[in-house]
């Protein structure tokens, strides 16, 4: 699972920049071979090399604790190992990394006593939180998850209400999490808010595109399928090459017995997007669609329909007739 809120570049040339400054007496220099090897780690994850990267951070983090290095020097090579385990979907073990090191940054990274705002001291705290938020996603502990990323939400400043200052990736995980554990309204006010941030404050198109289309995605579970569907061609009609949506629009125009829009929607996402359709014909119980994708069950049963080319009202299971 990758980690797009963070910058591995920025990562490789923090670090890199702490492993060059002496930590204060009497923590022991490193070698320059230890050097060297944290560095090649750091590289291994930046160039997708996991498992070396895993292998290079436990023998770093193993010297660094040997040598009682300096605490934000320690946390920075856990956070990094946790990164390349969420990768690797060793989500217990990616937890335990963060678990230390948002105890290490625990005293410095709260907000100051009597703080208006409620911001962390500085930004890797709420992202250790949210790098927690979605280990304990691969562990299946929603609510867990929920929890980091409201703190990491706080730790912005979204304490009293979404402001500019949160991070929009946070919100989109913590919408995601919401849906799971049933607060789909909380889950639409948190997709609404991040759609608003990429647009508005980074100007990132596509981001933005992404959690309008979750929002979609949450109104049709929740039976609001013309507000889905009109928000749905708004996305299209602005992006595209938006996959997950024209597959949408395709099982919703045939549940609505648009034959020729379900076809023309799917031969799109199929044939005239890069990044094709095949996931999207998984839709057997605790498929892609479902444990992925996680679309509500609606929206999956909608397509599972459009596919068998079942006729409109027809349960799965049952004859699609002739």
């Amino acid at each position: 699972m990758l980690l797009p809120f963070i910058s591995r570049r920025a990562i490789l040339t923090t670090t890199v920049a702490l492993l060059s400054t002496p930590a204060p007496l009497p923590a022991a220099e490193p070698s320059a071979e230890a050097v060297a090897v944290a560095k090649r780690a750091f590289l291994a994850f930046d160039n997708r090399e996991l498992p070396l990267a895993d292998e290079l951070f436990t023998k770093t983090i193993d010297e660094w604790r040997r040598l009682d290095r300096d605490v934000a020097e320690l946390t920075s090579l856990l956070v990094a190992r946790a990164g390349v385990r969420t990768d690797r979907q060793d989500f217990g073990a990616a937890k335990a990394d963060l678990d230390e090191a948002i105890a290490l940054m625990l005293p410095t990274g709260e907000p100051p006593a009597g703080s208006s705002t409620g911001r962390a001291r500085y930004r890797e705290y709420p992202d250790a939180h949210v790098q927690r938020g979605l280990a304990k996603e691969g562990l299946r502990d929603w609510r867990g998850a929920l929890a980091d990323y409201d703190r990491a939400v706080a730790l912005w400043g979204g304490a009293t209400g979404v402001n500019d200052g949160v991070n929009p990736f946070a919100l989109s995980y913590r919408g995601r999490a919401r849906s799971e554990i049933g607060d789909f309204e909380g889950a639409l006010s948190d997709f609404r808010a991040a759609a608003s941030i990429f647009s508005r404050v980074d100007k990132n198109d596509n981001q933005a595109a992404a959690a309008r289309g979750n929002e979609a995605v949450t109104l049709y579970g929740l039976g609001r399928r013309d507000e889905a569907v009109r928000i749905a061609k708004q996305v299209v009609t602005r992006t595209p090459g938006y996959t997950d949506l024209h597959v949408l629009l395709a099982a919703d125009a045939w549940a609505q017995g648009d034959r020729q829009k379900a076809i023309s929607e799917w031969d799109f996402a199929c044939e005239a997007i890069t990044t094709g359709c095949k996931k999207y014909k998984d839709v057997a119980p605790g498929g892609w669609l479902e444990e992925v994708r996680r679309w509500p069950p609606a929206l999956v049963e909608a397509q599972r329909n459009f596919l068998a080319r079942r006729p409109p009202g027809v349960p799965s299971g049952a004859a699609a007739g002739g």
